[in-house]
């Protein structure tokens, strides 16, 4: 048996998302467990035929220093032009930017 073996394509970048972002609720303040979060939008230079398989990592972020720093990052959609992530913070954590890095590993 032989498997074809498609050549891969690799796209990678860096971005940022910060306070001047519409609809970033990541500095507010909220009664109860306080969960807030901002989704945003990465498109890839160049399209994928099919979805890619895509990681991020945190590569740096700005946080009030009166708070403990509360952040989870993760990807929500992905498809053949980009892919959707979504940044939360909790309680009273606040955050003005987050910095991260990516690759999209895919046909």
């Amino acid at each position: 048996m032989t498997d074809a073996v498609l050549p891969l394509s690799f796209a990678a970048g860096a971005v940022r998302f910060d306070a001047s972002a519409p609809g970033w609720a990541l500095l507010e303040r909220t009664p109860g467990d306080g969960v807030r979060s901002y989704t945003g939008h990465v498109r890839f230079e160049r399209a994928f035929q099919a979805p890619p398989v895509v990681q991020i990592g945190i590569t740096g972020f700005d946080i009030d220093n009166g708070a403990n720093a509360r952040l989870n990052v993760g990807i929500i959609v992905v498809d053949g032009e980009g892919f959707d992530l979504e940044l939360r913070t909790w309680l009273n954590s606040r955050l003005w930017s987050v910095d991260l890095s990516w690759i999209a590993i895919g046909h």
